[in-house]
């Protein structure tokens, strides 16, 4: 190994696990080609998968030539490249409904591609090409929007909640092209990149550069103060905030910016990069003072104080989870992938799924054209009591009316089986016809987590 690997090897390996496997977000660009090459030096290029998004925003001979490319340089390093693309319009679609702009919704489609490769491989981390300029950049972007003091935080080289890992952050761009002129490796370049359009473009290329000639030691004073902010948040436990739904005693004893790095946690779990708003979050500060019910949204966000939990919900899915439902048999051992990042899992004899947070149901007493789908108006469920509506239902288990259309339920011709209500707080219930005086460890366990 070279310094530049060995640097970075200390950097990575005390973060995975041994003989665990890593995705490469791979642009093919300098930094994520001096990332995957690193990679594979510190790991091996049995444990290293390269995956390219490609968003389809750039004419296609450019992109052609880009893919080309970076299977030649994935096939010299020993590695297959994975390229997953996108519909034409797929990106500006999801821009037009969450109202993020070009540059969120396609960092958002291409995390959820990685999440679903890193799945499917069972590797445990993405990694990401970020690197020392690409923090100063997001501290300015965030800094140039509004965004509090919280911003002189930057992004972590560990994100566990979201399973990434950004080791590149302690390294620079001239670095980086050094390391890959030695290795005769040669990287492409995304035309968009000089686009004044997009707003990084316009304060890497204008604003840094004006402001590095006129205060030479600019980068070292705003990293050294990024330090100095992540010290006092350090002192905050942040995989506590790391959720969707916060008790509101959790602010309790907290600094205003230890507060605001909470609510940050809250946005970074649900949003992932997506901005918030300054006003909003200056909204949810006073709304956890008060510690009075409330609902409080911006930029496709809606948090609601309800009860002394503060939730953080995205109401673009509240559509996915109304036109979602999906067919399956209920004999057979599956995990069936659903919308807000639940899952329904369904095992015959996997006991540490837990009981207590699961229900049995007796694959007979189906009957046909069995689904999962969410709760709708008018649902009803037949209990030893009589029949309920399953919107009455979730209410007397005190779910807030903004989580009642995300609450999971399973339903055949007969009418609505089981209702998933814990995974929002509340108590998972099922139909009467599945009430058995048989040991119920004979049948299989149906059981909807997050994730």
């Amino acid at each position: 190994m070279n310094s530049t690997e060995r640097v970075f090897s200390e950097k990575l390996l005390p973060l995975l696990a041994p003989d665990s496997k890593v995705i490469v977000a791979f642009s093919g660009g300098c930094d994520s080609l001096a990332l995957l090459s690193l990679s594979i030096s510190c790991l091996g290029s049995g444990r290293v998968i390269p995956v390219y998004v490609n968003h389809n925003l750039r004419p296609h001979e450019e992109l052609k030539q880009e893919i080309a490319l970076n299977r030649k340089n994935c096939s010299s390093l020993g590695v297959t490249l994975i390229v997953r693309s996108l519909e034409e319009g797929q990106v500006s679609d999801l821009a037009r409904r969450r109202g993020g702009g070009t540059e969120d919704a396609a960092r958002t489609l291409r995390y959820e591609i990685l999440q679903e490769e890193r799945s499917a491989h069972k590797a445990s981390f993405i990694l990401t090409a970020h690197h020392r300029q690409d923090q100063i950049e997001t501290i300015l972007m965030k800094l140039s929007s509004g965004s509090p003091a919280t911003s002189f935080r930057g992004v972590s080289a560990l994100d566990e909640s979201r399973h990434l890992i950004r080791p590149l952050l302690d390294f620079g761009r001239e670095e980086l092209e050094k390391y890959l002129l030695e290795k005769n490796l040669k990287w492409s370049t995304d035309s968009t990149n000089s686009d004044a359009y997009f707003r990084r473009n316009l304060i890497r290329n204008e604003a840094l550069p004006q402001i590095q000639t006129i205060w030479k030691s600019f980068d070292s004073s705003l990293l050294n103060l990024s330090e100095q902010v992540g010290k006092e948040i350090s002192e905050l436990n942040l995989r506590e905030f790391m959720a969707d739904r916060i008790a509101l005693k959790s602010f309790e004893g907290k600094t205003v910016l230890q507060r605001m790095a909470a609510i940050f946690c809250m946005w970074d779990f649900v949003f992932g990069e997506k901005e918030l708003p300054m006003s909003l979050l200056d909204r949810i500060l006073r709304a956890i003072e008060k510690a009075e019910d409330c609902t409080e949204g911006s930029n496709g966000a809606l948090f609601t104080l309800y009860h002394g939990v503060l939730f953080l919900t995205d109401p673009a899915l509240d559509g996915l989870c109304g036109s979602f439902e999906c067919a399956f048999d209920p004999s057979a051992d599956q995990r069936i992938g659903l919308p807000c990042g639940l899952s329904l899992t369904i095992s015959a004899n996997d006991d540490s799924l837990g009981d207590e947070k699961s229900v049995r149901l007796n694959p007979d007493s189906f009957g046909s054209d069995v689904r999962i789908r969410f709760a709708r108006l008018g649902d009803r469920i037949q209990l030893k009591d009589g029949s309920k509506l399953v919107k009455r239902l979730l209410q007397d288990m005190g779910i807030p009316a903004f989580l009642r259309c995300r609450v999971p339920v399973i339903e055949d011709s007969d009418g609505i089986c089981a209702v998933f209500g814990r995974i929002w707080g509340g108590k998972d219930r099922i139909c009467v016809k599945f009430r058995t005086s048989l040991a119920p460890k004979a049948f299989p366990l149906y059981i909807v987590t997050k994730g």
